[in-house]
């Protein structure tokens, strides 16, 4: 396995690969958050998936590299990455931003003529034709704070005041939301069939971001079926309900491994 663990985009959540062929589940980070997002997964069964995260620039240990501010080399370059992962099953679960990413991913492996995903998981995020036509301008120090207090994200809340720990979540934030609030303007929707892969909408109850027409978004892109579960709390719901999350999540994967997930 030694060959697949010289790439600087990907990094297994038990901190090594596993050995053998069997399935993987690439997990891709929300706006600003790296791959200790998703850190501890490997202790849960998630259908015998090995749980992968997306190491991306400017954060963590890739903090003095440049964050990525196109779309097209950051969905390219993870595609890229996945080429030392071709011979296994693979799925995908992307939180807030990364369910953009994800599905921005799932098309450029298909653009590739890849095989398509077992299994899609967009997590506490709009439909891709809900986002606004309209690029904002840059967000304001200020206002990357607030955004920040207003999700509670990873209880970050308590460390902006200080200095170091506020440029070290504000820098790869700004990037990503920069990123993100041009997306309209990089993903055009038009004539593009759906993709044959089915999908799982997960959501917080009380999560601002997400409407109720959420689900019926994501499901109009894909043909093969979609499902929706809403979870206690906000944003950042699948902290506080990981075990049930993580559970349920396992009965999706090993659906999809089965062909059973429609």
């Amino acid at each position: 396995m030694s060959e697949l663990t010289d790439t600087r985009w990907l990094r297994p959540c038990a901190g090594r690969w596993r050995e053998g062929t069997g399935p993987v589940l690439l997990c891709l980070p929300y706006a600003g958050g790296g791959a200790l997002s998703y850190a501890g997964w490997e202790h849960y069964p998630l259908g015998g998936f090995e749980p992968v995260t997306v190491r991306l620039p400017g954060r963590e240990d890739r903090f003095d590299e440049e964050p990525v501010t196109d779309w097209t080399a950051l969905v390219s370059a993870i595609a890229d990455s996945l080429a030392l992962l071709s011979h296994r099953p693979l799925a995908v679960f992307g939180h807030s931003m990364g369910a953009l990413t994800g599905y921005e991913l799932l098309r450029e492996l298909k653009r590739r003529g890849q095989p398509a995903p077992m299994l899609f998981v967009a997590s506490a995020h709009q439909a891709p034709q809900e986002m606004p036509v309209e690029v904002r301008t840059p967000r304001t120090t200020r206002e990357l704070l607030d955004y920040v207090r207003r999700l509670n994200r990873d209880g970050t809340d308590a460390l902006l005041d200080d200095p170091e720990w506020r440029e070290m979540v504000l820098r790869p934030l700004d990037a990503d939301l920069r990123l993100h609030d041009t997306y309209r303007s990089y993903a055009d929707r038009a004539g593009q069939a759906p993709l044959a892969t089915p999908f799982v909408v997960l959501a917080g109850e009380e999560d601002p971001t997400v409407s109720a027409c959420t689900h019926a978004g994501w499901a109009a892109l894909t043909r093969c079926g979609s499902t929706r579960r809403v979870y206690p709390g906000g944003h950042f719901y699948l902290r506080e309900q990981r075990e049930r999350l993580l559970t349920e999540l396992g009965q999706d994967l090993s659906d999809a491994m089965r062909g059973e997930l429609q």
